[in-house]
């Protein structure tokens, strides 16, 4: 296994942690609308990191990079909105901290989509018939 691999799918894995605690925090909270119930796009804010995870272990599996690469645009979609509502208010502090979210997704897509992964995905045995 590419050391490039290796970190490409901890780097997924680990990213998608935080994005998938806001996520269920979301859920928990009845997706921020008490008043009218629960808001059912909530619910899909818990596939972009759930598909992240999927993508790092299939890579991981030395079974698909595209996948990684692919999932990781929702989920720095969503940490970019995170990033953006908490830079938007007073008491924002740092926006350092929350822009964080977006550098272990995004340098798991990047590392994900080198040439070296990709040839070693794709020299992967098959299954004999």
């Amino acid at each position: 296994m590419p050391p490039l691999a290796l970190i490409a799918g901890v780097l997924g894995l680990i990213g998608a942690l935080p994005t998938l605690f806001l996520a269920v925090i979301a859920v928990a909270l009845g997706g921020l609308s008490v008043d009218a119930g629960p808001d059912p796009f909530a619910y899909l804010t818990l596939a972009a990191p759930l598909l992240q995870i999927l993508g790092a272990t299939w890579l991981l599996a030395r079974r698909s990079w595209l996948l990684l690469v692919l999932a990781v645009v929702p989920v720095a979609l969503l940490a970019g909105a995170v990033v953006w509502a908490a830079t938007g208010t007073e008491d924002a502090g740092n926006p350092a901290l929350p822009l964080l979210l977006l550098v272990a997704p995004v340098l798991a897509g990047v590392l994900a989509a080198t040439p070296r992964v990709r040839r070693w995905v794709a020299g992967r045995p098959r299954r004999g018939r």
